[in-house]
């Protein structure tokens, strides 16, 4: 990994929170995505805030609802546990890719 992915995971690990069994869930590799971990939308929002400002992305083309989508309650629903259409994962080499941009990439993948 280089410095800049190794930097986002560092930052998303700040912000990681453990599981209901008390645990973390590692966050160490580009394909990790952020919905894997057992954060709130509150929380997911704040992580995301904290990674436009750390990394100087513009957050224009960003759509939270893409990747949150508000109808479930992640806390409380194990990792790859979602309906696979209802959100795109949100991986770590997404966020490298933004941060190298300088802005969230318009073609969303």
């Amino acid at each position: 990994m280089n410095d800049l992915s190794q930097a986002i995971i560092a930052l998303i690990e700040y912000h990681n929170q453990p599981t209901l069994p008390g645990w973390f869930r590692k966050v160490d590799r580009a394909g990790f995505h952020l919905q894997q971990l057992p954060l709130s939308e509150v929380e997911f929002a704040i992580l995301m805030s904290d990674f436009f400002s750390s990394f100087g992305v513009c957050s224009e083309h960003y759509d939270e609802n893409r990747y949150f989508p508000a109808s479930h309650t992640r806390r409380f629903i194990p990792a790859g546990w979602f309906n696979a259409g209802a959100y795109c994962p949100l991986t770590v080499e997404m966020l490298c890719e933004a941060a190298s941009l300088g802005r969230w990439p318009e073609e969303d993948h």
